[in-house]
């Protein structure tokens, strides 16, 4: 194979980095080898870069299809399952922290209402041994207060 022709056939692959200066100076050697005309020039060009365009977009297209099959075989995650399972993970956060400030208010109001409670009970209790004990004293002194009289008189 002739080789201006050849360059051409491996820049048009897409496996190489082709700019324009390169693509015409392959041109250029497909004219003076004689491969092509010289009023072909700029076609030659322009058509060598577009098929080095979609030879590249090919090769990546086939290069990431095989990468997730592969991906897939072997179990693992792709991006977009992580970042779905992230914004899950987020979610169930946020209602978490929810419940947990729902629960903490129930406590709180929970403590509260048994703080009360309590202290009426001890209030209650307070003052039925408060009146106990009155009633005890009032009745011994009463007590003695008679057995005083009665021996006194």
């Amino acid at each position: 194979m002739n080789p201006a022709l050849q360059r051409y056939v491996e820049a048009a692959s897409g496996l190489t980095t082709l700019t324009t200066a390169k693509a015409e100076q392959i041109a250029k050697q497909l004219v003076k080898s004689g491969e092509a005309y010289q009023e072909q020039m700029n076609d030659l060009v322009e058509d060598l870069l577009e098929r080095q365009r979609k030879n590249r977009e090919a090769i990546t297209d086939l290069v990431k299809s095989e990468t997730n099959r592969a991906v897939r075989a072997m179990g693992l995650a792709t991006n977009s399952e992580v970042e779905r399972l992230q914004r899950q993970v987020a979610e169930l956060k946020r209602e978490v922290k929810q419940v947990e400030g729902k629960v903490g208010a129930a406590r709180k109001k929970t403590a509260k209402k048994a703080t009360k409670k309590g202290a009426k009970k001890a209030t209650k209790k307070g003052t039925k041994k408060a009146t106990k004990k009155g009633t005890k004293k009032a009745t011994k002194k009463g007590t003695k207060k008679a057995a005083k009289k009665s021996s006194g008189s």
